[in-house]
């Protein structure tokens, strides 16, 4: 579209130019015969061109750049000859203390290691237990007792019916005492001859206190024989 206009806009103006010259002169003039106009159609520039043609901000210079630097070759002298590597130390493994260390090769100076000795260990004796010249005694015992004051342990008493057939005897009561001094048996050991004596006797001893026995300083269990009389003429038994 723009090439049409423009192609349009140069003919309209030279067919004003050559109207106005013809005006001009007021001369009649031969008739020319138009010349053709060539008109040759440019290829359409790329949106990029009008940005070409303005002008543009001078861009800086490219940096100039440094070629490095050849790296120079060294040349090595020649060796007449080659260089042996230094020979390899060999250490020797290490040996208990009571072995000797092993040489490190043939011809090489043996080279043993001595350590030091460790110190004997001192092992002291047990002191001996010490022996008892006498075997230690047992303990003392103490049966049973009942005839502390502080007891106020009372007398049996005399049965009547055996008093009115006259009856008369000596019972022996065998009584277990328990630590705490409370009889927890009591059996007739020997006999009054008369069940009514021995019944009496065993009534009264089951209300009495003891002093517990005794082994050593620690009261225990114990068994003590209490023996009571009855005799006509005493109110009470002894």
């Amino acid at each position: 579209m723009r090439d049409k206009g423009l192609l349009y806009a140069v003919g309209a103006s030279i067919v004003a130019h050559g109207l106005v010259l013809a005006l001009g002169s007021g001369l009649p003039r031969p008739v020319l015969e138009p010349r053709p106009i060539e008109a040759r159609l440019l290829p359409r520039e790329s949106a990029e061109a009008p940005a070409a043609s303005r002008p543009a901000h001078p861009q800086p210079p490219a940096p100039h750049r440094v070629s490095p630097e050849p790296p120079r070759q060294v040349k090595t002298p020649p060796r007449s000859e080659a260089v042996a590597p230094p020979p390899q130390r060999m250490v020797a493994p290490r040996a208990d203390p009571a072995t000797p260390s092993v040489a490190a090769g043939a011809g090489a100076p043996v080279t043993t290691v001595h350590k030091a000795d460790a110190a004997p260990a001192v092992i002291t004796p047990a002191a001996p237990a010490p022996v008892a010249s006498h075997p230690a005694a047992p303990p003392s015992y103490a049966p049973p007792s009942f005839g502390a004051r502080y007891l106020d342990n009372p007398k049996p008493a005399y049965p009547m019916l055996a008093r009115r057939r006259g009856l008369e005897g000596t019972v022996r009561l065998e009584v277990q005492v328990s630590a705490e001094g409370i009889p927890t048996a009591v059996r007739v050991r020997e006999s009054a001859g008369h069940e009514a004596l021995d019944e009496a006797a065993m009534t009264a001893v089951w209300h009495w206190r003891f002093v517990p026995a005794r082994r050593g300083s620690e009261a225990v269990e114990g068994v003590v024989v209490v023996p009571i009389r009855f005799r006509l003429g005493d109110d009470e038994a002894a």
